[in-house]
């Protein structure tokens, strides 16, 4: 019997959303409470789908995870998958009105434009064919204010889950602190005096290895209780606008300590993922700042040397009094599911889509189907041995890949993470900070942001990365915050509370 034609009771999906799924992502849990099955009925359709392929694992015809959604659903795909400029593709196919009927769209924006223009299919109007869908949103209210239009409406379903693999964190070669007695620091002042013992010991090294312009600063931001752009200031409800704030000038000033005493690479703001990883991998720096996944993915790098190379989570260093020892967290992916509106197949296809976000979707999509993809022992289950480590898993299954799920239960690959990033997973939560508001914008909005605001992102990242290479003094400060605030700081700021407003009383409608 199909698992979507299959009714389960609600003690049943209440035992389901209120063990492990979801746990480790969503703080508040994935709520209690039954769902209601849909009945797609003995109709196979194969629908088009254009969707991204990751370098890592290219998107492959015969995955199995589309074969086991076919058995389950009746649907199946044929997929245009886009390896590079996914924009300009979506762009060029919804110009053409040649769209596929299921798309991936790479932003919130981008969704709320097209489909206010009418390309898209709007979600609220079909939650009555999607009770899943819809119990999630109740059950998410975060998640649900992120995927707002300007208008109120829902043309972008949000992926879920994965987002937990993208976790920013410090991490530390715990092999080298071990050889030379070393304790990983917890403030600025001690990652400057580790660094620099680690630059003695190793002098032709550049002991913290950040990398790609100013986005280290986004990172390390928390530490210094200011932010790299305009945020919401959860503690006074008021929105701010980080790069104009005394926080921000010192954690500046320790990334111009840090580049003049050659402490990161002198063209870091150069630097790229590989070159960022040859400094690791060569024992060329000790310290970095990046997505926590690569604890397990780059000894993979070292094949046989892997047993040499070691990284650890590490708590993220304070730098002011008022610091936080956070990393930033961004919340959702970017990505998410829009629907053409000239789809022959719209209520198959919204099926299908809300049976992704039901217990039994979400459960299918993360751990495939028993006897191919994973085994039942004593209870419990385990992905099948062929698969190493998560990104074989998605090579091989097409599980966990963009366009093969709505919701995942990341719990499920924790067996397949070294002991240390298990360990990381665990402590990575207690050390974020929360999500920034994700905003919709009207036409007028994205106007002030995309010249006012652009004009004054060009200037502070200008600005900045002088004050870091010693191209500005420090003394210059206040001259530079002055003229960026005469940009128009403050008519961003007026557009993000507008937008923040607007936001906040849709959700309370009902209330």
């Amino acid at each position: 019997m199909s698992i979507w034609n299959r009714k389960l009771g609600k003690a049943a999906l209440a035992a389901l959303l209120t063990g492990s799924l979801l746990s480790g992502c969503a703080k508040d849990g994935a709520g209690e409470g039954g769902s209601e099955s849909v009945d797609l009925g003995t109709k196979e359709v194969t629908l088009e789908m254009m969707t991204f392929s990751h370098t890592n694992w290219p998107y492959k015809e015969n995955w199995p995870i589309y074969k086991f959604l076919k058995e389950e659903t009746g649907v199946s795909f044929k997929v245009q998958p886009v390896m590079s400029d996914y924009t300009t593709t979506m762009n060029l196919a919804i110009s053409s009105g040649e769209m596929p009927d299921l798309m991936m769209v790479n932003s919130l924006n981008a969704a709320n434009t097209h489909g206010s223009s009418g390309a898209f299919v709007d979600f609220f109007e079909h939650l009555d064919k999607m009770p899943n869908y819809k119990k999630f949103l109740d059950d998410h209210s975060d998640v649900k204010g992120a995927i707002l239009s300007p208008e109120g409406k829902n043309y972008f379903l949000p992926l879920y889950g994965l987002e937990q693999q993208s976790r920013r964190s410090w991490l530390y070669r715990d092999d080298i602190f071990k050889k030379h007695d070393l304790t990983p620091p917890t403030t600025y002042d001690e990652l400057y005096t580790t660094a620099k013992k680690l630059k003695e010991l190793y002098p032709d090294s550049f002991p913290i290895a950040v990398f790609n312009g100013l986005s280290p600063l986004i990172n390390m931001s928390p530490g210094f209780n200011t932010h790299s752009s305009y945020y919401f200031d959860y503690d006074t409800e008021e929105w701010r606008y980080g790069p104009t704030e005394d926080n921000y000038k010192v954690m500046v000033e320790y990334m111009n300590k840090f580049y003049t005493e050659g402490l990161v690479a002198p063209d870091f703001m150069a630097h790229k993922r590989k070159q960022f990883n040859d400094l690791l991998l060569q024992n060329k720096a000790f310290i970095a700042s990046d997505y926590i996944g690569i604890m397990d993915e780059l000894p993979l790098v070292l094949g046989d040397n892997a047993s040499e190379f070691s990284l650890d989570y590490m708590v993220p260093p304070v730098g002011t009094p008022d610091g936080k020892s956070q990393n930033v967290f961004a919340g959702l992916q970017g990505d998410g599911f829009a629907v053409a509106s000239t789809t022959k197949d719209q209520e198959t296809l919204l099926k299908y889509l809300d049976f992704l976000y039901s217990p039994e979707g979400i459960e299918l999509a993360t751990w495939g189907k028993e006897g191919e993809t994973f085994t039942t022992e004593n209870g419990e289950r385990k992905f099948n041995a062929e698969y190493k480590e998560f990104g074989d898993l998605r090579t091989k299954t097409g599980i966990a890949t963009i366009g093969a799920h709505t919701v995942l239960d990341m719990t499920a690959f924790e067996s397949m993470y070294s002991p240390k990033m298990q360990e990381a997973m665990k402590i990575a939560p207690d050390h974020e900070t929360k999500a920034q508001p994700r905003l919709a914008f009207t036409n007028e909005e994205n106007e002030v942001l995309g010249m006012v605001g652009e004009t004054v992102k060009k200037y502070h990242e200008e600005q900045i990365a002088k004050f870091i290479l010693g191209q500005k003094k420090m003394d210059e400060w206040d001259a530079y915050v002055k003229e960026v605030n005469k940009l128009g700081v403050q008519q961003v700021l007026d557009v993000y509370k507008a937008a923040y407003e607007r936001n906040q009383s849709f959700l309370n409608e009902g209330k």
